[in-house]
């Protein structure tokens, strides 16, 4: 009996094996992944431009970086813009992609096949080439969409999308909403698959309706699966650069700068790459604080 409780008793023996058997990865990780953070890191707090790339070694001015970044005016003008574009790219992606997964569910079996084809190709489009098609669309010499609404007794011969920011930003922002959802509206339907079909039928036959259905039912149960979208959504959303860049030929102008844009132009347009660097890290920071909100919600809702 005392044989058995002291090995009950006894601590468990290290084993290294599983840990070295996963170093070589950890360690390729670390170095491929943790380099480029400390150069990013380390760049924030140096002034290194032109001059101290030819001299090969930046000026450490602490802070200096960060401060003059918060103190300029058109950093927070296009914080807040881009803050806006990506609430407006996330709230159609999610509100669309959950529409199609809920219609999905009660389509017919051939339909759902079909659409779900057309959604994995969507996904599977490279994006350079879903964004040339979209460019192709609202283009000023042959576009699609001008020919159409002229077709409808309105004259706008070469009209110029991109001239007023906001037609512009609609324009691409539907091409970023357009992409993410396959992903979106694929993930809300596997969920609601999983919603047992019981609980919603004695729902109804208490006399709910769809609303509160989807209110009282299956909303709680899709809450956490809505969060992590909403998450990864914000995170790609915010770092939109591709779309912008090719959209407006290479040359955005300022009225056009997102953070991503704002910091590629100051690191390689401006070449201060220390100032980009700050810019890229307040970014980092911004979206870790986003996620980490919806995160501890997500946590919050699983302990009830």
């Amino acid at each position: 009996m005392s044989t058995g409780l002291a090995r009950i008793t006894s601590p468990r023996r290290f084993k290294p094996w599983p840990y070295l058997l996963i170093a070589p990865s950890l360690i390729a990780l670390g170095i491929i992944l943790g380099f480029p953070v400390y150069k990013l890191i380390s760049l924030s707090f140096e002034r290194y431009g032109l001059a101290e790339i030819i001299a090969g070694k930046g000026t450490f001015i602490g802070l200096e970086n960060y401060r003059e970044t918060l103190k300029d005016p058109e950093f927070w003008r296009i914080l807040r813009r881009s803050l806006l574009f990506t609430f407006g790219m996330v709230s159609v992606s999610i509100v669309v992609g959950g529409w199609l997964a809920h219609l999905m569910v009660k389509m017919h079996p051939g339909l759902r096949r079909v659409l779900n084809g057309v959604l994995i190709l969507v996904w599977a489009m490279p994006q350079l080439v879903s964004i040339s098609v979209w460019r192709w669309l609202f283009s000023f010499d042959f576009s699609i969409v001008t020919a159409l609404i002229n077709s409808l007794g309105f004259e706008m011969d070469n009209h110029n999308y991109f001239v007023n920011t906001f037609s512009g930003f609609m324009i691409i922002g539907g091409c970023v909403a357009w992409g993410a959802l396959p992903f979106i509206t694929i993930s809300i339907y596997a969920a609601l698959t999983q919603v047992p079909k019981d609980l919603i039928e004695a729902a109804e036959i208490d006399g709910a309706n769809s609303r509160q259905v989807f209110r009282n039912i299956i909303l709680p149960m899709l809450l956490p699966v809505y969060i992590i979208l909403i998450s990864l959504s914000t995170i790609w959303d915010f770092q939109v650069f591709s779309h912008i860049w090719i959209f407006l030929d290479s040359r955005p102008s300022a009225e056009y700068y997102t953070m991503a844009i704002y910091a590629f132009q100051k690191s390689f347009g401006l070449s201060e790459y220390g100032m980009g660097s700050a810019i890229s890290l307040i970014m980092i920071f911004a979206l870790i604080g986003v996620t980490g909100y919806y995160l501890r919600q997500m946590m919050r809702m699983g302990d009830e």
